[in-house]
């Protein structure tokens, strides 16, 4: 009778583990996610080494603000409005970028004869929330964008092109499901979905823990997502036949290797979608292509401000009229 009892005991001292370590897990996921969705201020902008607008010439480059209504919240949005333009390109930046970071890109564009329009996301810097919500929500902020331009006689007959690196690029592909109008695309660095990519976000954090913690992942990823988690940058890709480029690097230390849209080469049908490898020496991370040799050598020589902002991310000219070429042609 002792013994069965004290047998008991232990099974039920194993369940309350087995239920207090699961419940520890979920909440640690889902802890995990709502910091690295959590509100974007510029206190966290590194504005010491990135642009802001007040550094460039904005008699050059003057730009409109927009507000657009995104669900509960208002987001900000810039205009760089050029006469005559050959089009509208919508920039759109990567998971916690301001949208000023994106000035070294826009520059380009507005030089090359483009208006060009870069978004805050739901709860980044100029735009409002209590929070960024989660890798979907950038699909629909771009969605509201769009709907904004498209009532907008100044875009009307003008063609309109989308530019994203990382979440960026996930959300200009998958976005393409909504049924917009749109004449290009180009994708860098971006992933497919929003499970793949947070799977592989705690994954990478967790390592060989990660078989114990995914089941619990999956869990807070179907309550948090919903069907949402299978909001797919592929799928959007498949949903048209408009040009889209989709660039990767070799090396990207966010997915592992290459991108995931450009992994998954054989699932697009899309006629109309290239692809690029960027395999240089130095130039194969997630971002470093975008910048020439000068300016990684600054970086690395110069990690302390005051710095050069400009020379710290100076574009390659090459990659940035590959991006133009494609839009122009």
């Amino acid at each position: 009778m002792t013994i069965n009892r004290t047998i008991k005991r232990i099974i039920k001292m194993i369940i309350i583990g087995i239920v207090a370590m699961s419940v520890i897990i979920f909440c640690g996921v889902a802890i995990a996610h709502m910091v690295v969705f959590s509100r974007a201020d510029y206190d966290q902008y590194d504005s010491d080494y990135n642009l802001v607008y007040d550094d460039i010439d904005k008699e050059k480059y003057p730009r409109e603000q927009l507000i657009v209504q995104s669900g509960e919240n208002d987001i900000s949005a810039f205009l760089y409005m050029v006469q005559d333009a050959k089009g509208l390109i919508v920039v759109a930046p990567g998971h916690r970028d301001a949208n000023d970071i994106k000035l070294y890109e826009i520059r380009y564009f507005v030089d090359a004869g483009y208006s060009v329009v870069c978004l805050d996301y739901t709860g980044c810097y100029t735009s409002s929330g209590n929070s960024m919500k989660g890798y979907s929500q950038s699909v629909y902020d771009i969605d509201a964008l769009l709907d904004y331009i498209e009532a907008d006689e100044r875009f009307e007959n003008m063609p309109i092109c989308l530019f994203g690196h990382s979440m960026g690029a996930y959300a200009v592909c998958a976005e393409l499901q909504f049924e917009h109008d749109i004449a290009k695309v180009v994708a860098a660095s971006g992933f497919d979905t929003p499970e793949e990519q947070w799977q592989y976000s705690i994954k990478r954090y967790t390592g060989i823990f990660y078989p114990i913690i995914k089941p619990f992942n999956l869990l807070f990823i179907d309550l948090k997502y919903g069907d949402d988690k299978d909001l797919s940058a592929v799928d959007g890709i498949n949903s048209v036949s408009i040009p889209v480029l989709v660039i990767s690097a070799e090396e990207d230390l966010f997915y592992g290797g290459k991108s995931p849209i450009y992994d998954r080469q054989n699932e697009i049908m899309n006629p109309n979608c290239t692809f690029v490898l960027m395999d240089e020496e130095n130039h194969n991370g997630h971002y470093d292509y975008f910048l020439t040799d000068a300016a990684l050598e600054y970086a690395a020589n110069n990690p302390i401000p005051p710095i050069d902002k400009e020379l710290y991310r100076e574009h390659d000219v090459h990659v940035m009229d590959m991006i133009i070429e494609f839009f122009d042609s």
